[in-house]
């Protein structure tokens, strides 16, 4: 065996699951030397970057498979594009919030106009895949909202950091998730439209707080309502209760709803890490960061059960 020949053998066993090696190994190691006639062992070869790529989106595919495929890739593969729905759900939800703003105030500095068009290009991402079922656009039209977002926030790295999962982890689901093993989406309209509503009533609370909230409220109890309203808390809000409607109703659903609830959890808790670093000695500096401590807990809490809950019903590997 040649020194190429073993480096693409072990590019194939890290990145490609035993089942598929098993049946189709020994063609790709063949038709990847053939590609690279003309180099020996004293020219150190080695695979080339793009192989390298191919093989590791081969391997995401085959783990994340469709119909057909074995039922842990089935499930991985449910999973993920539920996390991707969910994920762009909210993102147009807060789009929808973010669009309203916009007209509420009228047009303004150079970032208002970026934040318009990065609502409007989330909800189009989530209307297009669930009313088209176009995989392709949506993977587009989200690509283009997240980088707006970066474009947005390059100058603060620390909070770009804590919150990048958080906007990324639907992008990066989308297109590790739906890809071309899978169907398109069914095309349904009713969903589509569902974060025109609470995205109006966000903005209803949000951008007009005078109007709606009592002014006898003392600090204290400020400090239990607003970390529930900002764009975190407001996420957090939507996941605990999608966890706790899933230990009530869904004990006897797919495994795939738990875990993909679960992993949107991940980015809710690294979002809030900030808090945590967090020191006030006033009363609703303090009381803020009490309650966010315990979205912290409870997400913790509630994100461990549902792994546990699903991970018991992932079918062993092929």
């Amino acid at each position: 065996m040649s020194l190429l020949e073993d480096r693409y053998r072990l590019t194939l066993r890290l990145l490609l699951p035993h089942a598929y090696r098993a049946e189709r190994e020994e063609e790709m190691v063949a038709a990847f030397l053939e590609g690279s006639a003309g180099q020996s062992d004293e020219d150190n070869a080695r695979p080339r970057w793009s192989e390298i790529a191919s093989v590791a989106t081969l391997g995401v595919r085959v783990r994340l498979g469709g119909p057909g495929a074995p039922p842990r890739y089935l499930l991985w593969g449910r999973v993920v594009r539920q996390v991707a729905v969910l994920g762009l759900f909210y993102h147009a939800m807060m789009g929808v919030e973010g669009v309203a703003e916009f007209f509420q105030y009228g047009p303004g500095p150079r970032s208002n106009a970026m934040v318009l068009a990065g609502g409007l290009l989330w909800f189009a991402a989530y209307a297009v895949l669930l009313v088209r079922g176009w995989a392709g656009p949506a993977k587009v039209l989200a690509g283009v909202a997240l980088a707006l977002l970066l474009a947005l926030t390059w100058h603060d790295p620390i909070t770009l950091a804590f919150f990048l999962p958080l906007h990324a982890l639907p992008v990066l689901a989308l297109v590790a998730g739906f890809h071309r093993d899978t169907p398109s989406p069914r095309p349904r309209w009713a969903p589509a439209a569902l974060p025109i509503v609470p995205g109006l009533l966000i903005w209803a609370l949000t951008g007009s707080s005078a109007v709606w909230f009592p002014r006898q409220f003392n600090l204290p109890q400020w400090g239990l309502l607003w970390p529930w309203l900002d764009p975190v808390g407001l996420a957090c809000l939507g996941l605990l209760g999608a966890m706790a409607v899933h230990f009530v109703r869904g004990a006897g659903r797919s495994p795939f709803q738990p875990l993909a609830l679960a992993i949107l959890a991940v980015p809710l808790l690294i979002a809030r890490i900030p808090v945590l670093l967090t020191q006030g000695s006033d009363a609703i500096t303090q009381t803020m960061t009490a309650t966010q401590i315990g979205q912290c807990v409870a997400l913790t809490l509630g994100a461990a059960a549902l792994t546990a809950l699903g991970a018991r019903a992932v079918p062993a590997s092929p």
